[in-house]
């Protein structure tokens, strides 16, 4: 039977008694957890460890630390990937953060159908996406989310394998070189206009497809993930 997990930002310091939130409390008396049962805390910064459940009732749950917390490295490669933000951009996130990616923004392009950046609730509501998504996948690393225009993205961009997703490009992502950390951006229906492509070339963006067809913004991410998890996932440095 697999042990039930639960996104809980604890310090390495933890004590061995936990009081959990009322919202993760709920969540485990919804699949009906029973007393002494074990559970697996995660911090989203790589760091787990093994409790029991101690007491329980309709609103609150304390759980017993059993066992030492355990660190586990990033992913490699370390995806960063920015996608135009689009109305199903919650799918986008709750997907592409079970494929193991360190960060996930919110991108703002000539062709998004917003202009303005994604505001403090809106990214909060991520963040728990993000989280439940890990608590799924088994992920100990919860990605950073970002919102930010294309310009600041790619100045921002610190990796030395830059791509963007042009579905008329001839280079194919099977060819793409394994580095420890990969930007990917990813644009929205209609793509990236001439200009914006412009761009990313000149700061040593390398324009990739991922085949003959043509992807809907909400789908190419998860796509691209999943070729470059199969390609590279798992890699030793």
């Amino acid at each position: 039977m697999r042990i039930p997990r639960i996104f809980y930002p604890f310090e390495l310091e933890e004590k061995n008694s936990i009081n959990l939130d009322i919202s993760s409390s709920h969540h485990l008396n919804v699949i009906n957890i029973k007393l002494e049962q074990e559970v697996e805390l995660f911090n989203g910064k790589g760091d787990s460890f093994k409790a029991k459940v101690l007491e329980k009732n309709k609103k609150n749950i304390s759980l017993e630390k059993i066992s030492e917390i355990k660190s586990k490295k990033k992913q490699i490669p370390s995806i960063n990937i920015s996608v135009a933000e689009i109305k199903s951009f919650d799918k986008v996130f709750r997907e592409s953060c079970q494929l193991g990616v360190n960060s996930i923004n919110s991108l703002m392009t000539k062709r998004t159908k917003s202009s303005n950046l994604a505001g403090e609730k809106k990214i909060q509501r991520w963040k728990v996406i993000a989280s439940n998504s890990c608590e799924q996948c088994g992920l100990n690393w919860v990605p950073d989310i970002k919102s930010s225009s294309l310009e600041d993205w790619i100045s921002s961009s610190k990796s030395k394998n830059k791509i963007f997703f042009d579905p008329k490009s001839h280079n194919k992502i099977q060819k793409l070189n394994f580095l420890p950390s990969i930007d990917l951006a990813v644009g929205p229906e209609g793509g990236f206009t001439e200009d914006e492509k412009d761009l990313f070339k000149k700061n040593n963006f390398k324009s990739i497809s991922c085949g003959n067809l043509i992807f809907k913004t909400e789908t190419m991410p998860i796509v691209a993930l999943s070729m470059i998890q199969a390609l590279y996932g798992e890699k030793k440095l």
